[in-house]
C-alpha cells in the first residue's frame, strides 16, 4: 500500500501518493526556478498553482480521494513543461502567432472583465466570451435601454451580480477561451506588466503629471524653507538663552568669588555671606588655598565663557575656525579640574576622623535648690564676618578678620538626672586627619563658663586657637537637673539652649525669664 502525503496547493488540501508527490514536487521546483528571475515571477507561479489546484479538484471525488501519479502526469502535460519554454513573441511573425493562438483555443467561460470595464465589466466579459468587440455590446445595451426597453438596465444589474469577476490569470485565459498553460499564463502576465508600464509612461508624458509633479515640488520647496526659517529662529532662541544663562552665572560666580554678595542676589541664602576666598580660608591651608582658588576660577569661568560664546555664535551665525584657542581653553580646564580633584583629596583627609572629649562637673546645689542660668556676651557677633552662608539661630561660623579667630555658638540642653545634685556635661567635638589629631583639636577648643554662688554663667561663643583652620568643631552642653530642683532661665539663654523638655510643648524663647522645676523627668512652671 502506497503512503499518502497531505499537501497544500494554492490553499487547497490534497492527499497524494508518495511517487506522485515526488513528481509534482520536481515539477513545481522547475517552474519556480524558471520564473524566479522573470518579471512578475511570483504572480505567475501563484496562478500556475491555482490552475493546477482546479485541475486536481476535478480528479478527486468521494470514491477517489488520493491524487495518483497518472493524475500528476496528466495535469503537468496540460500545463506544459517549463524546461522547453522559448520566447515566442519576438521570433514568430503575425501569421504564425495567429495560428498558435487559434490552436490554443479551448472552451470559454463567462466572466466580468475588470481590465476592460466601464461600469462592472459585464460588456467586456460578454465581448470576450463571444470574441467580439466589447464596444459593440455596450452600444447594443445602450440602444435597447434608450429604445424603451428599460428592463435591459435590470438585466445588466443582474448580470453584474451573477457573473463572477476574472481575477486570476487563469480566469482571464478561460474568459478568452485560451488553454490555461504555463506558456499562456506567462504571456498574459507579461502583457499586463507591459500595459502597466505603457500607461505609466503615458501618464508621465501628460500635462497633468507634469503639473502635479511641479506642484508637489513647490510644496516641498516651501516646506523646506519654512523648516529652515524655524530652525534658525530656534537656534537664535537657544543662543539667547545660553547667553542669558551664562552671563547670570558668570556674574554670580564673580560676585561670590570676589565680594560678599552677587550682582543678581535674590536673598537665596537668607542673608549676606562672606566672599568665597574668605570662607575657604577658614578650612584650607593658606598655600593650597591660592592654588585651589586659581583652579576653581578657571574651572568655572572657562565653561561659562564657552556657553556665552556658543550662544553668540548661534545668534549671529558666526562660523569661526579659531581652534587653537578652544584647545588651549580645554587643556586649561582639564588641568584646573585635575588640580581641584587632587587638592580636594589632600584637604579632605583633614576631616576624615571625628572624635570627642567629655568633662562631667558636679555642681553643688544652692540652699534654695535653684540654679540661675545667665548668658555672657563674650563676643559681639555683629562685628564678626558670617562664614556660614546660611542663617541659624544656634549654630554658625563667624570670623574676626583682624585677629583671624573663628567662632561658633555652643548648644545647651536641659535634661532630668536620677542623681542627687545637678551635673554639667561639657562635650567637645572636632575633626582631624587621624584619631589623635581629632582628639587634640577637640581639646584645643576654647570655651569658658563659671559658677558664682547659684548663678551659672555661659559664654555665648566658643573659638578655635588663633590662626587655626576650622575643623567642624562643636560644643554640646548638657545640664542634668535632679527631680525637685529648679532652674531660672535668663532673658538671652534661648540663644544657646536648643532643647528643654516640658510637659507641654513650648518654644525655648517662651521659657526665658521664668523659673522651671523638674518633675516627672520634665520641666514644669514653678509656682514662685
Amino acid at each position: 500500500m502506497k503512503k499518502a502525503i497531505k499537501i497544500n496547493i494554492s490553499g487547497v488540501i490534497f492527499h497524494i501518493d508518495e511517487d506522485a508527490y515526488e513528481r509534482l514536487k520536481a515539477y513545481l521546483k522547475s517552474v519556480e526556478l524558471y520564473f524566479s528571475s522573470k518579471e512578475g515571477g511570483k504572480e505567475i507561479v501563484g496562478d500556475i498553482e491555482s490552475r493546477m489546484a482546479e485541475l486536481f479538484q476535478s480528479k478527486v471525488s468521494d470514491q477517489k480521494e488520493v491524487i495518483t501519479l497518472a493524475d500528476v502526469i496528466e495535469v503537468t502535460e496540460i500545463m506544459g513543461d517549463p524546461s522547453v519554454f522559448v520566447e515566442e513573441a519576438e521570433e514568430d511573425d503575425a501569421d504564425s502567432a495567429q495560428t498558435k493562438r487559434d490552436s490554443r483555443r479551448g472552451s470559454r467561460r463567462l466572466y466580468r472583465d475588470p481590465d476592460n470595464a466601464v461600469l462592472g465589466g459585464v460588456c467586456g466579459g460578454i465581448g470576450a466570451y463571444f470574441n467580439i468587440d466589447p464596444v459593440i455590446v455596450r452600444i447594443l445595451f445602450v440602444v435597447l435601454f434608450i429604445a424603451g426597453y428599460g428592463v435591459w438596465g435590470l438585466v445588466y444589474i443582474i448580470l453584474w451580480i451573477a457573473i463572477p469577476t476574472a481575477v486570476s490569470i487563469a480566469q482571464k485565459l478561460e474568459m478568452r477561451g485560451e488553454h490555461v498553460t504555463i506558456s499562456n499564463i506567462e504571456k498574459t502576465v507579461k502583457q499586463e506588466y507591459e500595459g502597466v508600464k505603457a500607461n505609466f509612461k503615458k501618464f508621465e508624458r501628460s500635462d497633468s503629471y507634469k503639473q502635479t509633479t511641479s506642484a508637489i515640488e513647490e510644496i516641498f520647496r516651501v516646506l523646506g524653507r519654512i523648516i529652515i526659517v524655524l530652525a534658525k529662529v530656534l537656534l537664535i532662541l537657544i543662543g539667547i538663552g545660553l547667553v542669558f544663562f551664562g552671563f547670570i552665572m558668570l556674574m554670580s560666580f564673580l560676585g561670590v568669588f570676589f565680594f560678599s554678595t552677587t550682582l543678581f542676589s535674590m536673598d537665596w541664602f537668607n542673608g549676606g555671606f562672606a566672599p568665597l576666598n574668605q570662607f575657604m580660608s577658614s578650612f584650607v591651608d593658606p598655600v593650597n588655598l591660592k592654588i585651589i582658588l586659581t583652579a576653581l576660577f578657571f574651572a568655572i569661568v572657562i565653561p561659562l565663557i564657552s556657553i556665552i560664546y556658543g550662544g553668540i555664535k548661534l545668534i549671529f551665525q558666526i562660523r569661526s575656525k579659531v581652534r587653537g584657542l578652544g584647545v588651549l581653553a580645554l587643556v586649561a580646564w582639564i588641568i584646573s579640574i585635575s588640580v581641584l580633584f587632587t587638592l580636594g583629596i589632600v584637604e579632605g583627609r583633614k576631616f576624615v576622623f571625628r572624635e570627642n572629649v567629655q568633662e562631667n562637673v558636679l555642681i553643688s546645689p544652692p540652699p534654695s535648690q535653684t540654679l540661675y542660668l545667665q548668658l555672657n556676651e563674650n563676643v559681639n557677633v555683629s562685628r564678626l564676618e558670617d562664614l556660614t552662608w546660611f542663617n541659624s539661630p544656634s549654630r554658625g561660623i563667624y570670623m574676626d578678620p583682624s585677629r583671624e579667630i573663628i567662632y561658633s555658638r555652643p548648644s545647651l540642653t536641659i535634661r532630668h538626672t536620677s542623681g542627687d545634685v545637678p551635673e554639667l556635661v561639657i562635650e567637645k567635638i572636632a575633626s582631624g586627619s587621624s584619631q589623635l589629631y581629632s582628639e587634640l583639636n577637640a581639646e584645643n577648643i576654647i570655651y569658658t563658663w563659671e559658677l558664682q554662688d547659684s548663678v551659672l554663667i555661659f559664654d555665648n561663643m566658643f573659638s578655635v586657637p588663633q590662626g587655626s583652620n576650622w575643623n567642624f568643631s562643636e560644643i554640646n552642653l548638657r545640664l542634668n537637673i535632679p527631680e525637685g530642683h529648679s532652674v531660672n532661665l535668663g532673658d538671652r539663654m534661648d540663644r544657646i539652649i536648643t532643647s528643654a523638655r516640658t510637659h507641654e510643648w513650648r518654644r525655648v524663647s517662651s521659657m526665658t525669664g521664668k523659673k522651671w522645676i523638674m518633675t516627672d523627668e520634665r520641666l514644669s512652671p514653678a509656682l514662685n
